[in-house]
């Protein structure tokens, strides 16, 4: 069971496709928050315990509907429901992604393609091609997609980021502002990789956070990784429950989960050494060769 801070719910970043005080507030003690399964909308949502009018079910129960949920839908794709009036798969939501090894490897957030009957992954350097997923994880919301890309760039991550109380930083994604996005932009934040929150897998980050940014890189200022978007803390919710107003907060996962995920799987990624303090032009530059849009099909 995963424990949260400020006793909020999170807001998952993901876009739909269709649509196109700034001191943070004084976090109060956690409040359990357990995975609760709709059967009657086939969903799972993270939920305060008290909350649930479902049943609670533990990761691999989620991660286990959310794949069989999967081949249902690839099946009527297959032809179940071919030539129903009206019917046609499109992209439903998207979010972000970035490449973490030369073999075309993408890290991403999980419930970004959790509910997908295709994933593609676009980047403006190297157009769109299809996903497969080959690792995941739900409790810590990661995941990592196989493409036949060939980045002309991948991320390399900051070994050591615990060792940084409070830094500006660069989250570099495909939000959506209004419409659809298919370039990255960068948006400053001012990032907490050394102030751990919850079950000690996630750190704040403040700044316009955006539907579509799951899944993005959290950058110090020499371009390298130090967590991934997650989640934007909801405001109404927090208030509701706390009295607490906070304004443009999120929540990204530390590198030491990001590593913790990865080792066991196998996949390869890249650690490199402080190198010179970039221009924020710079870092959008470098992260762009990297970034990835990832589309989730239905």
């Amino acid at each position: 069971m995963r424990v949260w801070a400020a006793a909020v719910l999170a807001v998952p970043l993901y876009a739909c496709a269709n649509n196109a005080p700034s001191e943070l507030a004084v976090i109060q003690p956690p409040a359990p928050v357990v995975l609760c399964y709709d059967s009657r909308q086939d969903v799972v949502t993270r939920l305060p315990t008290a909350d649930c009018k479902g049943r609670v079910i533990t990761g691999d129960e989620a991660g286990a509907l959310a794949e069989a949920r999967t081949r249902r839908v690839r099946s009527q794709l297959a032809g179940a429901n071919r030539g129903r009036p009206g019917e046609k798969v499109e992209i439903r939501t998207a979010g972000s992604g970035f490449f973490i090894n030369p073999r075309g490897q993408v890290l991403t957030g999980f419930h970004v393609i959790a509910h997908c009957a295709a994933v593609t992954v676009s980047s403006g350097r190297s157009g769109r091609t299809a996903a497969k997923v080959i690792a995941s994880d739900y409790e810590d919301d990661l995941a990592v997609l196989q493409t036949k890309a060939l980045p002309e760039r991948f991320a390399r991550f900051n070994p050591t980021p615990e060792r940084i109380g409070r830094t500006d930083a660069s989250v570099v994604g495909y939000p959506a502002l209004g419409a659809a996005t298919i370039v990255p932009s960068r948006t400053a934040v001012d990032a907490r990789p050394g102030q751990v929150i919850g079950d000690g897998t996630e750190f704040i980050v403040e700044g316009r956070i955006r539907a579509g940014h799951s899944g993005s890189p959290v950058l110090d200022e020499t371009g390298r990784v130090i967590g991934m978007i997650r989640s934007k803390v909801d405001e109404v919710t927090t208030f509701r429950e706390t009295g607490q107003f906070v304004d443009d907060v999120a929540q990204a996962v530390n590198n030491e989960t990001i590593f913790r995920f990865l080792l066991p799987q196998h996949i390869s990624y890249t650690t490199e050494a402080r190198g010179r303090t970039l221009p924020d032009d710079e870092v959008l530059d470098r992260a762009s060769a990297f970034a990835a849009r990832i589309e989730c099909w239905n």
